[in-house]
């Protein structure tokens, strides 16, 4: 089930629209997370147990948003949501081997995020003719996760903590250039996000964090015909690595480097 209610008029902008929204949802588990055997994260190397046993989680939402609509075509959004969650499917750490480490699925008792997130897109044609190609878009997320174990958690450390791979705060900002005669776009993107869960320890083990990752992206498209489409891609150009910490140690680090792409489309 699901109820919205929207109220537009002009305030501060040629559109203003307030809305209101509530609805409830459903998570479910993927097939990996339902299947008895195991499988190797491909990023970190951990082995991960399904469990056939895990449920879908219910959702709870409630969702307040304010967006203004400019006759420039700039815009500004702010948000505010609220998320109730009844059986969070979650990883925890599971037992293993003195070389090996390992998590495992399941139904954690409760959880709830808290957030606020602001986004926008500004032209820069007000600093000049020669700027009306360029364009501002930005968002920024902040938040608060909490998370209760609960009965099924084998040994957690943390009975009440943060939910796996929610950040306190995401920030994403980009550069974008479009051509006036539609032939080339471009755009430079900085993201970095908040230290987040990785994997939740027990029997005394403290839980490990991912570390904020810097990521700068770079992207050209040209467009010599309607048909034809090339496209360049500089990734991570920072050049910083995936880390992972438990009390300040590091117990995983890979550096993914640089990456570069070069691709070709023909419509025919």
């Amino acid at each position: 089930p699901s109820v919205s209610l929207t109220y537009m008029t002009d305030w501060w902008a040629e559109i203003f629209q307030l809305r209101f929204g509530w609805s409830e949802t459903v998570v479910r588990p993927d097939l990996r997370e339902l299947t008895v055997a195991s499988y190797v994260d491909a990023r970190t190397g951990y082995i991960t147990a399904g469990n056939p046993n895990v449920r879908p989680a219910d959702f709870q939402n409630l969702d307040v948003r304010a967006e203004w609509f400019f006759s420039n075509n700039d815009t500004l959004t702010i948000s505010l949501y609220d998320k109730q969650i009844t059986n969070p499917i979650e990883f925890f750490e599971a037992s293993a081997s003195d070389t090996n480490r390992a998590r495992e699925i399941i139904n954690a008792a409760s959880g709830s995020i808290q957030g606020l997130e602001i986004e926008g897109l500004k032209s820069l044609g007000f600093m000049g003719e020669w700027a009306d190609p360029f364009f501002f878009q930005s968002n920024v997320t902040l938040q608060k996760t909490e998370l209760v174990a609960g009965a099924q958690a084998d040994a957690s450390t943390n009975n009440v903590r943060s939910l796996t791979g929610a950040s306190d705060y995401v920030v994403n900002v980009m550069l974008g250039y479009d051509s006036m005669n539609g032939e080339h776009a471009a755009t430079i993107v900085y993201n970095v996000f908040g230290e987040r869960l990785y994997v939740a320890g027990r029997n005394g083990t403290e839980d490990g964090y991912e570390q904020p990752f810097n990521s700068l992206d770079l992207t050209y498209s040209w467009y010599p015909t309607d048909l034809i489409t090339v496209k360049a891609k500089l990734q991570n150009l920072l050049d910083e690595s995936v880390v992972i910490e438990t009390q300040g140690v590091k117990t995983f680090e890979q550096a993914p480097g640089t990456t570069m792409a070069l691709s070709f489309n023909w419509t025919f």
